[in-house]
């Protein structure tokens, strides 16, 4: 499993050349203390949607929930395959089709079928895992390791007003100009383009465990 995760995660700091002379009020004036500011808010969120798509080369589209304890819950999806996850107390769950099964790991019409029929389990530590990749705490990270910041201009987001932040690798960060410095978008520039949107902050309740589960390392995987 740590083989498809590897393709379908991207950084959400596409690591932000332009200039701008707008500045929103309350976080400082320079583009490197928004982005700090952002990142801040986002690490010490409770709970937050994440929602968009990536710029990898499986097309893949993010529909998650994030907690600060490290839980997950949501989907993923693979070209055109979606894969429910959960992570519930730093076991992972998977619940996909026959068709992703079979992809995946070349398996047998039936024992896709059986897989399908349920979800599969395994230590968010294991090799099979997602590890710390779907953490609030990375995301925060990458936001704020992004470098060559530049203030590029304001505008509103599902209502919102934000003000944007450009890095010199062709990301831009859409960060609230009001209130809680929160991030709301993050779009990769170019050709290989991705969309991510945040919301829904510290809203979310936790995530039960599934039922019907069976371990991933009982299939002998």
């Amino acid at each position: 499993m740590r083989r498809a995760t590897s393709v379908l995660l991207v950084p959400v700091a596409f690591v932000l050349t332009a200039s701008g002379g707008w500045v929103a009020s309350g976080y400082g004036e320079s583009a490197k203390q928004y982005v700090e500011a952002a990142a801040k808010a986002l690490g010490a969120a409770r709970s937050l949607r994440i929602a968009g798509s990536t710029s990898v080369s499986a097309a893949g589209r993010l529909d998650l929930v994030l907690y600060s304890d490290g839980d997950v819950q949501g989907g993923i999806t693979l070209n055109g395959d979606l894969v429910q996850v959960r992570i519930v107390n730093r076991t992972d769950y998977f619940h996909a089709s026959v068709a992703y099964w079979m992809k995946l790991g070349k398996l047998s019409t039936a024992t896709a079928e059986q897989l399908a029929s349920r979800w599969v389990s395994t230590p968010n530590s294991s090799a099979s895992g997602f590890g710390s990749n779907l953490g609030i705490r990375r995301f925060a990270a990458e936001i704020a390791a992004a470098s060559g910041l530049s203030i590029i201009g304001h505008r509103r987001i599902d209502g919102v007003a934000t003000v944007g932040i450009r890095s010199s690798r062709g990301g831009e960060l859409w960060i609230a100009a009001t209130g809680t410095p929160y991030p709301i978008e993050e779009v990769k520039l170019g050709s290989s383009g991705a969309s991510l949107t945040f919301s829904g902050w510290d809203s979310f309740k936790l995530p039960t465990p599934p039922s019907k589960v069976v371990a991933l390392a009982s299939l002998g995987s």
